[in-house]
């Protein structure tokens, strides 16, 4: 659903807590403490009160936006706005188009993210699937010093450098956190970049989730979980394989450094979901902290698994809310 239709269907706060009264309760409004069908009118604030318990409550009372004082009509917007843009946006992006708080966006944003995993954790993937890690992280930049304490000197940059600043100009040296090297610096394993594991069924689902490293017992955990392993055979690079997995479940192993697809064989699939999310974060994050990066790869997720429908809006409603 898009904006447009939002403000067709919903024009007032009222029209939004029905919508959401709907999709809790259907026709028939229940407490929500003691399930009693017994419910007066509702007051002006929007609330009901239970004439079995003598409880107050209102639609999100003890879902996943209790306690939210944001008004109704403006989650169904961001709703609209974060499922609608594929590849995700910023908080700030979503503050300016809500008129609200940096804070408040960003705290809508993640909880939105925390719905979206709930769809997430019960993906099970059958037939072809593609198994695959990947390491999330800015390029290191090349360093100023080759060791500590040993000055880097390009005596051209450094005359120019002066005679501008005899002319007026300050050039302001950064501060660097540590010291840095010359040279082409080390990526992927071995850094201290964040690892992201997924498996994903050709032309179907997919699930991902930040891992602590890349072992056997990681691999199978999310295998166990999410895969049919009696009715999958599973593809992977060299990499990524282990002698373990092709006990735990059919395997085949393409060598990257031999050839990246041999008649059909290749892990293509999961690395065009890995492009996704380096380019959602990229383009619009620049810079995810560990701390909420698995919530950026389950927004991904979500919305690659729902790509051929158009129902991650009534989604988000229903799994606000899910009681707590």
């Amino acid at each position: 659903m898009n904006i447009i239709e939002i403000i067709q269907k919903f024009p007032t706060e009222l029209d939004a807590i029905k919508h959401f009264e709907k999709s809790r309760w259907g026709k028939v409004v229940k407490c929500p403490f003691c399930k009693s069908e017994s419910i007066g009118v509702r007051n002006k604030d929007y609330r009901f009160h239970c004439k079995n318990c003598n409880k107050s409550f209102s639609v999100t009372t003890n879902t996943q936006l209790h306690n939210t004082r944001m008004p109704l009509k403006t989650w169904l917007f961001a709703f609209s706005i974060i499922s609608d843009a594929k590849k995700g946006l910023s908080a700030l992006q979503l503050q300016r188009n809500l008129n609200i708080s940096y804070p408040s966006a960003f705290a809508m944003y993640h909880k939105i993210r925390e719905l979206m995993n709930f769809e997430n954790k019960k993906v099970i993937l059958n037939d072809v699937t593609e198994v695959d890690s990947t390491y999330i992280g800015g390029k290191p930049r090349k360093y100023q010093y080759e060791s500590k304490h040993t000055p880097f000197e390009i005596p051209k940059l450094d005359k120019l450098k002066e005679k501008y600043e005899n002319e007026g100009f300050e050039f302001k040296e950064g501060e660097y956190k540590k010291p840095a090297k010359i040279g082409n610096q080390k990526r992927g394993k071995g850094t201290d970049k964040d690892i992201v594991t997924g498996v994903v069924e050709r032309g179907g689902d997919v699930f991902a989730e930040v891992v602590k490293n890349t072992n056997f017992n990681e691999l199978k955990k999310i295998i166990d979980k999410h895969v049919n392993k009696n009715d999958s055979v599973l593809m992977m690079d060299k990499d990524t394989s282990n002698v373990k997995i092709s006990k735990l479940i059919d395997s085949i192993v393409i060598d990257h450094s031999k050839m990246y697809s041999y008649r059909g064989l290749n892990t293509n699939s999961i690395e065009s979901f890995w492009a996704i999310i380096k380019r959602q974060i990229m383009g619009q994050h620049h810079h995810v902290s560990a701390k909420y990066l698995n919530s950026y790869v389950q927004e991904t997720v979500f919305k690659y698994n729902n790509r051929k429908q158009d129902d991650m809006f009534e989604t988000l409603v229903k799994f606000s809310m899910v009681t707590i």
